[in-house]
């Protein structure tokens, strides 16, 4: 029996590390869980935190807040503030990619378009139909 050592780039600072769950190098894991740690310690301390000022205190970036808001990393149930930008607009969102408006938008554009093309097959159906019949 061969034992492989499967290993990856870390996404984090690029080295090399055998593969794991959390797909980080162990450098980048303890750095993720240091953060972590400021972070919830921070939200304990004033959980109406908004994800700016939560980036602010513990100088990190808000897109990365959000980006563990998404993954599920960050629980938001218990901070009122906490939000992820919706992916077309931007709006505070505190689950999924899209906010109430834009989603109801895209459902709408998507039963205009079926119903255009509805409209169109039941035109040439009749149009068939038509031509068949004049034969």
């Amino acid at each position: 029996m061969t034992s492989e050592l499967r290993v990856d780039h870390c996404p984090g600072c690029g080295r090399i590390y055998q593969i794991n769950l959390r797909q980080l190098c162990a450098a980048c894991t303890a750095a993720e869980d240091a953060l972590m740690n400021r972070m919830e310690k921070e939200l304990r301390a004033n959980r109406k935190l908004t994800t700016e000022e939560l980036a602010e205190r513990v100088d990190e970036r808000p897109e990365l807040i959000r980006a563990w808001i998404r993954k599920g990393k960050l629980k938001v149930y218990d901070y009122p503030n906490l939000t992820d930008a919706c992916d077309l607009c931007e709006a505070p969102i505190r689950k999924g990619k899209l906010c109430q408006s834009c989603s109801m938008r895209i459902q709408s554009e998507v039963a205009h378009v079926y119903e255009q093309e509805r409209l169109m097959q039941e035109r040439k159906r009749r149009e068939n139909i038509f031509l068949n019949k004049r034969k």
